[in-house]
């Protein structure tokens, strides 16, 4: 009888090592896929931030062309008073 308890017992630890370290394998899956979907968001925000910072440059040397196309003004010495 003590004989049938070791065994029972030793296969029920067994089965819990056995299913413990299923999950452990599937926790590293899931961690391993929630890290690549980290890395490929934080890619995504850098492109982004990347093209809008492009973005304002263009804007601002576009602008900056146009003031310097504008014609100037008369200084206030060569005005008629």
């Amino acid at each position: 009888m003590p004989e049938e308890k070791d065994t029972s017992a030793e296969t029920l630890a067994r089965a819990l090592e056995l299913e413990l370290a299923q999950k452990r394998l599937h926790w590293q899956r899931d961690r391993e896929k929630y890290r690549t979907l980290r890395v490929l968001s934080f890619g995504f925000l850098f492109i982004i931030i990347l093209a809008g910072l492009i973005a304002l440059f263009f804007f601002f040397s576009h602008t900056n062309e146009m003031r310097e196309q504008r014609p100037q003004p008369p200084p206030a010495a060569e005005r008629p008073h």
